[in-house]
C-alpha cells in the first residue's frame, strides 16, 4: 500500500523552535498592548494563524492551493493537541515564558501538523467523491459536479492515492506549474536541480530566465525551461562539469518520458493537467539541432524585447490596462505555438498568423517597431 502520509509529510514545511519563540513574543506583545481583543479561548488560533503562519506553511506552492484550508482548520481545532496548545498559551500569558514552554509548544505544533497531514490523506482516499485537485488539477469532485462524471465512473482508493502521490511528488517551477513523471531518474534529477537552487521541490522561474508572461502558461514555461537546460550544455568553463552532466541527464530523460504538467495559476478556472507522452520529436528537431534552437531563442528574446517596449510606450500614454489585454491575446497565441511544438515537433501556422496580427496591432497603436524576422526564420525549419 502506498505510504501517502510520508510523502505529504515530506512536502509540508516544518516549524522551527526559533519561529515559535518569535511568534510567541509577538502574541504576548499584542495582548499586553491590547492591539487586538483576543479572547483566551482563541489565543491558539491567533498564535497559529496570524503569528506562526501555520496554515500558510500548508499552502506552499501547488499543494496548498488544492487544500480546503477552512475545513482543515476545523479539523485542527477539534483536536486534543489544539486544546492543550490553547491551555499552555493561556498559562504563558499569565505567568510568563519558561524554557520548557518552547519545547512543549513545539511538540504541540508538530502534533497539529500531524493532524493536518492525517486530514489531507483521509480526504485524498475518499473514493466515492471522485477526482479532486490534489489528484489532478482541474478536476471536480462528484459532490460538486456530478454531471461531469459518466454513469458508473468510480475510482478506487488505491488509484486516488497514486494520483495524489504524483501531485505531491511534483517539482514546481514557480507557484503555477508542477512537473511529474513516473520516470524515477527524471524526478530524481529535477529534485537535484531544485536543491542546487536551495529548494527542496521548487525552482524560482527568474533563476531559469523565465519571465512573468511565460510562467502564466504551461507550455511556454516548459519551453523556456528546456531552452535554459540546453544553454547550460553550451556554457563555458564557468559551468561546472557536474552541472552540465545534470542538465544533460534531464534533457535525455525528458526526451523519452511521459510527463504531466500540473498547472494551477491564480485563476482557478484555468487549472488543469497536461499529459505529454514524449518530447523526443520536439527535442530532436528544435533543441539538439543548434541552428533550430538558435532560431527559437532569437524569437523568444525579440518577443520579450517587444513586450518591454510596448509596456514603456503604454505607460507613457497611460494605456496600460488596454495593452495588457492585447498582451494576453499575444501570449495565448505564443502558448498555442509552443503547444504544437511540444506535442508534435511542428509549427502551428494559424497560431503564428494570429501572433503576427496582434504584434502588428500593438506596434501600430503604440508606435513601436515589431521585429518579424526572428519569427520568419522559424518557418524555414525543415519538416
Amino acid at each position: 500500500m502506498l505510504d501517502l502520509k510520508n510523502k505529504i509529510d515530506d512536502v509540508v514545511e516544518r516549524t522551527g523552535i526559533d519561529e515559535i519563540r518569535n511568534a510567541l513574543e509577538r502574541v504576548i506583545e499584542r495582548v499586553q498592548k491590547n492591539v487586538a481583543e483576543e479572547k483566551p479561548k482563541t489565543i491558539a488560533d491567533v498564535f497559529l494563524k496570524e503569528e506562526l503562519g501555520f496554515y500558510r506553511k500548508l499552502r506552499g506552492n501547488l499543494v496548498g492551493k488544492a487544500i480546503d484550508i477552512g475545513n482543515l482548520s476545523g479539523s485542527v481545532k477539534r483536536s486534543e493537541c489544539y486544546k492543550k496548545l490553547n491551555e499552555r498559551l493561556n498559562d504563558v500569558l499569565k505567568r510568563g515564558v519558561k524554557v520548557e514552554d518552547l519545547k512543549n509548544i513545539e511538540d504541540l505544533v508538530n502534533c497539529l501538523r500531524s493532524v493536518a497531514i492525517e486530514y489531507i490523506a483521509e480526504k485524498i482516499g475518499e473514493a466515492e467523491q471522485g477526482l479532486r485537485h490534489f489528484h489532478r488539477p482541474g478536476c471536480v469532485a462528484k459532490s460538486e459536479a456530478r454531471n461531469l462524471y459518466f454513469p458508473g465512473e468510480d475510482y478506487k482508493k488505491e488509484t486516488l492515492s497514486w494520483l495524489a502521490y504524483g501531485f505531491f511528488s511534483s517539482v514546481t517551477i514557480g507557484d503555477n506549474l508542477g512537473i511529474y513523471s513516473e520516470n524515477d531518474k527524471l524526478m530524481f534529477n529535477l529534485k537535484q536541480l531544485a536543491q542546487r537552487f536551495e529548494s527542496k521541490f521548487g525552482i524560482e522561474p527568474r533563476r531559469l530566465g523565465i519571465s512573468e508572461d511565460e510562467e502564466n502558461r504551461p507550455y511556454t514555461t516548459l519551453l523556456a525551461f528546456i531552452l535554459w537546460l540546453a544553454k547550460k550544455l553550451d556554457g563555458g568553463k564557468e559551468e561546472e562539469v557536474e552541472f552540465k552532466a545534470l542538465a544533460q541527464s534531464i534533457l535525455d530523460t525528458l526526451r523519452v518520458s511521459t510527463i504531466s504538467l500540473l498547472f494551477m495559476p491564480p485563476e482557478k478556472e484555468k487549472w488543469g493537467t497536461v499529459s505529454l507522452p514524449r518530447l523526443d520529436a520536439f527535442i530532436d528537431r528544435w533543441i539538439l539541432n543548434e541552428e533550430s534552437r538558435a532560431k527559437i531563442e532569437a524569437f523568444r528574446d525579440s518577443l520579450k524585447y517587444f513586450l518591454d517596449e510596448a509596456r514603456k510606450a503604454a505607460k507613457r500614454e497611460r494605456r496600460t490596462k488596454e495593452l495588457e489585454n492585447a498582451i494576453d491575446l499575444l501570449m495565448n497565441s505564443y502558448e498555442a505555438l509552443c503547444k504544437n511544438l511540444m506535442e508534435h515537433g511542428s509549427l502551428d501556422f494559424y497560431a503564428m498568423r494570429r501572433l503576427i496580427d496582434v504584434m502588428i496591432d500593438i506596434a501600430t497603436k503604440y508606435n513601436i517597431r515589431a521585429f518579424m524576422r526572428p519569427l520568419g526564420t522559424i518557418v524555414d525549419h525543415p519538416a
